[in-house]
C-alpha cells in the first residue's frame, strides 16, 4: 500500500507542478508546487527503484528543470558563486570516498543529485529580478498554518492520522521516544519530531515577513497569526533542537532588522557561550531535566568495557566514545556510504547503532574532507544571506535575515541529528536563494530602462499585496 501511495504522490506532484506552472506562470507555479510538496506531502512517501530513490521533491525538480529547458534565463543563474563551487567539492568528496572504498554505484550519483544538488539549484532559480519571493507568501501562510494546526492536534490527541491513513509507523516513536510532557511529539508530515521542528524553523522567516506585511495592511490580517502557530507547533515537537532553532531564527531576524539591538545581542551571545563552555556538564543536566529524562545514574551503558551514565541528552557525547576507534581510522576519505570495513565494538549497545550526528556520520562515511567542505559551504551560505540582510533592500532583506539564522541554527544543531531530506531540501534551497540573490541583476535606472527591460515598479503604500 505504501509503495502505491508513494508512486501516486510522485506522479501527482509532477503533473500538478506542470499544471501550476501553466496556470500561474513559470516562477509562481513551481514555487507554489515546491511549498505544497515540502509542507503537505508526507516525507515517508518514497520509493526505491533499482537502488535509485524517488520522492515528491525530485518530481518538482524534474518538472521545473524540464520546463526550464524551453526557457532562456538571464544573468545570475549562469554566474558561479563560492557556494556553487563548495557544493561541487562536497559532492566530489562523496564520490571519491565511495570510489576508493569500492562502493560507488550509479545510484550513489543519482542520490547526490536528488539529495544535495537539485534543492540548491532550485534555490538559485527561486530568485527573480525584483523581489518576487513575496508572491509565495499566500501559499506559504496557508500551508504553515494548516500544518501547524495539524501538529498541535497530533500532539494533544496523541495520534498522527496521516501516518495511520497511509499505513506508516515508527516502532520507537510510536511508543517511548515519541512521547514527552504528556504529549505526543508532533512530527506531522516528517519522519521525526526533530526533522519537523527544523523544517518549521526554516519556513518561519517566510511567515515572519508575511506577518509584518499583514500588520502594515498590505495582506490578510490572519497572516499575523501564522508565526505564532508555527512557534507553538515547534514547541509541540518537544524537541530541544527545534525549540533552539526557532529562537535563533527570531534572534537573527531582530539582529539584522534592528541595528540598535546588535551590540547587546552580541554581548549576550558571548557571555552565554562562555558560561556554556564553563558549565557544560551542568547545562547538559538542565537540558535533560527539561526534557523529562530520568535522573542521571539510573541507566548505565558499557562502552569498550567501561561504565557510563546514559541519558538521551548525553547520547551524542557518548557516540564519540563508541566510535572512537572508527574515528581514528576514518582518515580523509572515510569508509564509504555503506561504512564497509568500519571497526565496531561487537558488544555495542544497540542504541548507538543509529548515529544521530551529521558530522560524525559523514566523517565516518566520507572522511575529514567532506566535513570540512560541508562546514565551509554552510558558513559561506550564511554569509551570503547575511550580506543580503544587511543591504536592507526591502522584503528580501527581511527574509534573508531570518533565513540566515535558520541556516546557522541547522548547521549547529546537526551535531545532534542526521541530515535528512525532510528538512534538508529546504535548508539547501535557502542556501541557493542567498547565492542567487547576491548575483541577481539589479533593477535598471529609469533613464536606461528602455535599452533592455523596464525597471521594477515599487508597490505604493496601501496597494493590495499580490495573492
Amino acid at each position: 500500500m505504501l509503495d502505491a501511495l508513494s508512486w501516486g504522490a510522485i506522479v501527482a506532484t509532477f503533473v500538478g507542478a506542470l499544471l501550476l506552472i501553466s496556470e500561474r506562470g513559470y516562477r509562481d507555479g513551481w514555487r507554489a508546487a515546491w511549498f505544497i510538496v515540502v509542507l503537505a506531502v508526507p516525507a515517508w512517501l518514497t520509493v526505491t527503484f533499482r537502488s535509485i530513490r524517488l520522492d515528491a521533491p525530485l518530481a518538482i525538480a524534474a518538472a521545473t528543470l524540464g520546463v526550464a529547458l524551453f526557457r532562456r534565463f538571464r544573468g545570475s543563474r549562469t554566474t558561479w558563486t563560492v557556494t556553487d563551487i563548495l557544493l561541487a567539492v562536497l559532492c566530489l568528496t562523496f564520490v571519491v570516498s565511495d570510489a576508493l572504498t569500492r562502493t560507488l554505484i550509479p545510484g550513489s550519483l543519482f542520490e547526490l543529485m536528488r539529495m544535495w544538488v537539485l534543492p540548491y539549484v532550485l534555490g538559485r532559480m527561486f530568485v527573480g529580478d525584483g523581489g518576487e519571493e513575496q508572491r509565495s507568501f499566500p501559499i506559504v501562510c496557508i500551508l504553515v498554518a494548516g500544518l501547524s494546526a495539524f501538529a498541535l492536534i497530533e500532539a494533544i490527541s496523541q495520534a498522527n492520522v496521516l501516518a495511520r491513513a497511509t499505513g506508516m509507523h515508527w516502532p520507537l516513536l510510536d511508543t517511548s521516544e515519541g512521547f514527552r510532557w504528556g504529549l505526543k511529539r508532533a512530527q506531522a508530515t516528517t519522519n521525526h519530531p526533530i526533522y519537523f521542528g527544523l523544517l518549521l524553523a526554516l519556513v518561519l522567516p517566510w511567515t515572519l515577513v508575511a506577518a509584518r506585511v499583514a500588520l502594515r495592511g498590505e495582506g490578510p490580517r490572519w497572516w499575523a497569526c501564522v508565526p505564532v502557530l508555527a512557534v507553538a507547533a515547534a514547541f509541540a515537537t518537544v524537541s530541544r533542537s527545534a525549540q533552539i532553532a526557532v529562537l535563533l531564527v527570531i534572534a537573527s531576524d531582530l539582529f539584522f532588522r534592528r541595528p540598535t539591538y546588535r551590540a547587546p545581542m552580541v554581548a549576550a551571545a558571548v557571555v552565554g557561550l562562555a558560561l556554556l563552555l564553563v558549565f557544560r556538564a551542568e547545562a547538559i543536566d538542565i537540558l535533560g531535566r527539561y526534557a523529562g529524562e530520568d535522573a542521571p545514574g539510573t541507566d548505565i551503558v558499557l562502552i569498550h568495557g567501561e561504565e557510563y551514565v546514559y541519558t538521551g541528552t548525553r547520547h551524542r557525547d557518548l557516540l564519540m566514545l563508541v566510535y572512537e576507534d572508527a574515528i581514528e581510522g576514518a582518515g580523509w576519505v572515510g569508509y564509504g556510504t555503506n561504512l564497509r570495513d568500519m571497526p565496531t565494538d561487537p558488544f555495542m549497545d544497540t542504541r548507538f547503532a543509529s548515529i544521530d550526528n551529521h558530522y560524525l556520520l559523514y566523517l565516518l562515511r566520507h572522511g575529514y574532507l567532506s566535513v570540512a567542505a560541508f562546514l565551509a559551504f554552510a558558513a559561506v551560505a550564511a554569509v551570503n544571506l547575511a550580506k543580503v540582510a544587511l543591504s536592507r533592500d526591502g522584503l528580501e532583506s527581511d527574509l534573508a535575515a531570518g533565513l540566515c539564522g535558520a541556516v546557522v541554527a541547522v548547521a549547529i544543531l546537526l551535531r545532534g541529528v542526521a541530515f535528512s531530506g525532510d528538512f534538508g531540501t529546504m535548508w539547501l534551497l535557502a542556501a541557493g536563494l542567498g547565492a542567487g540573490r547576491l548575483t541577481r541583476p539589479r533593477p535598471m535606472l529609469p533613464e536606461t530602462a528602455g535599452l533592455s527591460h523596464s525597471p521594477v515598479r515599487p508597490r505604493p503604500p496601501g496597494e493590495p499585496f499580490p495573492s
